[in-house]
């Protein structure tokens, strides 16, 4: 049972990855919080680690893109995390606007998707962590 970072820590790692990859998109973009930071517990881990933990998890609103760009904006993400250390987990382009990765040298998932109405949405979420970033005694 190996120590992580604390969720806190792990609520500044997802904005730092929307952030940087909002970077790469027209400078018109704004970042409009979807909701609060959320917070769901791992008693089912996929890592075959201890429970007891959770996942931090936020999205947000792309907003001051036309919506006509979608697909080149999706595009500029998509090629970002090509690029910068993350691997494709979905992609379901051309049928949806609905990219998701995996960062290689953290394990935090990143993604973006449109919605039914053509607004673009980015959201990443942490890999499993100890709320206090140590296991439970």
């Amino acid at each position: 049972m190996e120590e992580t970072i604390n969720q806190d820590e792990a609520a500044q790692k997802i904005d730092q990855h929307i952030t940087e990859a909002a970077a790469v998109l027209p400078d018109t973009v704004k970042l409009e919080p979807l909701g609060p930071i959320a917070f769901a517990s791992c008693d089912d881990p996929t890592d075959g680690g201890p429970k007891d933990r959770v996942t931090v998890s936020q999205r947000k609103w792309l907003t001051g893109l036309p919506t006509e760009d979608n697909e080149q904006n999706v595009d500029l993400l998509h090629d970002y995390w090509v690029s910068n250390g993350y691997r494709v987990i979905h992609d379901l382009r051309p049928d949806e606007l609905f990219v998701t990765v995996e960062s290689e040298t953290d394990a935090f998932n990143v993604s973006v998707q449109s919605s039914d109405e053509g607004d673009l949405s980015i959201g990443a979420s942490s890999p499993c962590v100890w709320p206090e970033g140590t296991p439970n005694p």
